[in-house]
């Protein structure tokens, strides 16, 4: 197993030092709202959960799955580093296609990253994490429908400091981590280096000879930071971020086609090709960000930045020994932003910001279906004889393209009627013009031509996707408007009630038919959101505590379907979601600080859609989404003689029944996975100095096992396939701090 820190982990309290007794407890502040200052947390109208990188560090925190269940509502499950499906509130992200955009984006030092393959990347030497919800119209250059993560690294400093961490854990788990921070010119110029380098074995056997285990890890990933201040109120910073991902095969298990005689999604596989399967990925991205102060009253905000993802997975989506459906997809994007933001506050009644947005990007994912014909004829048809002339190797390929320039203006006032009642809005116009292509290729080896008559789009000697005649390409411009009003009252300095209406959208999406060639546009997805909440801490902040309630209407809800071997954006219809969540934390003492979240999100299809037709989803629930979610622990220091502390941090979590596709009856509704919980454990030892720290950490103390996925490509073909989730791992890493 790789050398991941544990999934379910405490935040503000899990490292609390040793205090004493008659000193105040003081918890960071959770319920935030980007990118607006510390001093302005409690009276933000919308629910953003949001913790502080050292936190992140101390408790462990790497990847998405870590970090979601310290959040309610919020899910991430990661088949592998380039397709992590990322749930909010039950909407998920999770499509490979470059024409399909973004339903949950992820947001680097402001900057969009959630390309298909580009979204997933390493926690590590960050300042803040925070998972934003509902529609944001003016929180970055890109608007936001009904929310996203963001994520900030740390700047360079004027200061000289490091950190190193090294561990090793089950499955030849190997840890690197590390930053070192410096002035290069004492009070103007400063750099930061940071690295992580994690690897390990998969925890999934696979049976071919010779090959290695399936779903293990290795990424190196590198940040260069630069921060010049050539003068009081002017900062510009230069990030450089580099990741580079080689982790073994995805570990599909097919749920029909026995593996050493059983389908038992927690045994072993027997995926062929061994080590031919695996991911290949690079990505880097350079960001620039000036800010100066024009005055004490405006601020102007300059971003720039360039991203650059390559991408290159080998699977077998059968999850078995046949050669069948052997499938390779290399991706590529390429993205440029530039957004100019201008802030006003003169510390009156009247804040506000304008700002202006463009983004231009171009995505390409080329798709190879590998096989055997007659293993693939004898699946197609229940095992019918097959005919002569079959061939043993076969493979086709196919391309779909995209490309997008987008423009925004985007603004945001605030005014403050009363003492205690504030007014705001926020809007965004987005001018997009959208191009999409699509090709498929003659297969370097005529297929049989009895497959035409078996996969709707064969034909032209091809067994699935028959040649076109080049690139198709269809284009379209596009105008539209994202918005929220909402108001904040706050009943006294530290407790704050919040309502706000705001309407989000997803772009139209652009596709051929594989089939007919006929040009297909699914309209632009809208959801319009009510949230009511009310958020607080105590005056010695000892306790926090925050509670949202919210509904939600979708129209044109974007989801995805089969059409021969391939998964197509399909118009899914209208769906409404409604929920609860909570979330508490507090110190009980100088020594025990205690959290918790629950999460209750009912999202499902509508039965009608707006023109009174029964849809084909009608009463299914959202794939991911789990009705309820909870999560507690806590960290309990103790102090060991005078030198130092021992410190132990238990967290369970709990999720309810989740289906994994939005056709909960597909395969005779058994992709499923019941309710779960799952208890991590950490124990560790820091001196007071808190120079050096050594943690001993159990992943899944009790081994339970549980799926993180299951259907893809062979259910259509009712060859269902499942993934399943880490079994008990443990560890143990150790950090020196200069």
């Amino acid at each position: 197993m790789n050398v991941r820190r544990p999934r379910l982990v405490l935040a503000s309290m899990l490292a609390l030092p040793a205090m004493h007794a008659d000193e105040p407890v003081v918890l960071d502040p959770v319920e935030v709202t980007t990118p607006l200052p510390s001093d302005a947390l409690l009276t933000q109208p919308t629910p953003v959960t949001a913790y502080s990188g050292d936190l992140l560090t101390s408790a462990g925190i790497t990847t998405y799955d870590e970090l979601a269940p310290l959040v309610p509502g919020f899910f991430a499950s990661p088949q592998s580093v380039d397709n992590i499906s990322l749930n909010l509130r039950g909407l998920t992200t999770d499509a490979a296609d470059p024409r399909i955009p973004s339903r949950v984006p992820v947001f680097q030092d402001g900057v969009i990253i959630s390309s298909p393959r580009g979204g997933g990347t390493a926690l590590f030497d960050l300042q803040s994490v925070e998972v934003l919800k509902g529609p944001q119209p003016s929180a970055f250059g890109r608007g936001v429908q009904n929310g996203a993560l963001a994520i900030t690294g740390n700047p360079a400093l004027n200061e000289t400091s490091g950190e190193f961490t090294a561990g090793f854990g089950d499955n030849d788990a190997r840890l690197a981590r590390g930053y070192y921070n410096a002035p290069v010119i004492p009070g103007k110029l400063f750099v930061r280096a940071a690295f992580t380098l994690e690897k390990s074995d998969g925890y999934v056997d696979n049976l071919i000879p010779g090959a290695e285990s399936l779903q293990g890890e290795e990424t190196l990933a590198l940040r260069t930071s630069l921060r010049w201040q050539p003068a009081p109120g002017t900062t510009a910073d230069l990030i450089v971020n580099f990741q580079h991902d080689t982790p073994p095969g995805i570990a599909f298990k097919s749920m029909v086609i026995p593996t050493a005689g059983d389908t038992d999604p927690y045994s072993a596989a027997a995926l062929n090709r061994g080590n031919e399967l695996g991911i290949d990925r690079d990505l880097w991205g350079i960001t620039g960000i000036i800010k100066h102060r024009l005055s004490e009253s405006w601020e102007v905000t300059s971003t720039s930045a360039f991203r650059d993802v390559d991408s290159l997975d080998e699977f077998d989506a059968d999850g078995s020994s046949l050669f069948l459906f052997e499938f390779a997809e290399q991706s590529y994007d390429r993205q440029l932003s530039q957004e100019f933001r201008l802030d006003y506050d003169a510390g009156g009644r009247l804040t506000g910001m304008v700002g202006a947005g463009v983004l231009w990007e171009k995505g390409r994912e080329d798709v190879t279906l590998r096989t055997d014909e007659n293993v693939l004829f004898a699946v197609l048809t229940g095992g019918a004889p097959p005919p002569p002339g079959l061939l043993s190797y076969y493979e086709e390929t196919y391309t779909n393209r995209s490309e997008l320039l987008a423009a925004d203006v985007f603004g945001r006032a605030d005014y403050k009627l009363t003492e205690k009642l504030t007014v705001g809005a926020s809007l965004r116009v987005t001018q997009e013009h959208i191009t999409s292509g699509y090709q498929s290729f003659a297969a370097p080896a005529t297929g049989h031509p009895v497959f035409g008559f078996i996969v709707p789009s064969a034909g032209g000697g091809n067994d699935a996707f028959r040649p076109t005649p080049g690139m198709l390409e269809t284009d379209g411009d596009y105008t539209s408007w994202s918005g929220r009003l909402d108001a904040r009252y706050a009943f006294t300095p530290r407790h704050h009630a919040y309502v706000n209406v705001g309407r989000g959208r997803r772009p139209p999406v652009l596709t051929f038919d594989q089939t007919t060639f006929a040009r297909q546009e699914l309209d632009e997805e809208r959801v319009v959101n009510y949230e009511a909440g009310f958020k607080g801490t105590t005056a010695t902040r000892r306790v926090q505590y925050g509670v949202s309630v919210f509904q939600y209407y979708y129209d044109n809800f974007q989801t995805e379907g089969t059409v021969g071997l391939s998964t197509v954006p399909i118009d899914g219809g209208r769906a409404t979601g409604q929920g609860l969540e909570l979330t508490v934390q507090g110190a009980v003492n100088a020594h025990l600080g205690l959290f918790a979240t629950y999460g209750f999100t009912d999202a499902e299809f509508d039965s009608r859609n707006d023109d009174g037709q029964p849809q084909a989803y009608a009463g299914s629930r959202f794939r991911l989404t789990s009705r309820h979610t909870f999560s507690l622990g806590g960290t309990l220091t103790v102090p060991a003689g005078d030198r130092g502390v021992v410190f132990v941090t238990p967290v369970i979590q709990y999720r309810s029944e989740q289906f994994f596709e939005d056709d909960n009856n597909a395969f005779g509704g058994r992709l499923r996975q019941g309710g779960y919980a799952l208890l991590n454990l950490r124990l560790g030892y820091r001196p007071l100095n808190g120079r050096w720290e050594i943690t001993g950490y159990v992943n899944n103390v009790l081994d339970k096992e549980y799926l993180i996925d299951a259907g893809n490509i062979g259910q259509d073909f009712n060859l269902a396939t499942s993934i399943r989730g880490a079994p008990r791992t443990c560890g143990i890493q150790g950090t020196v701090r200069f």
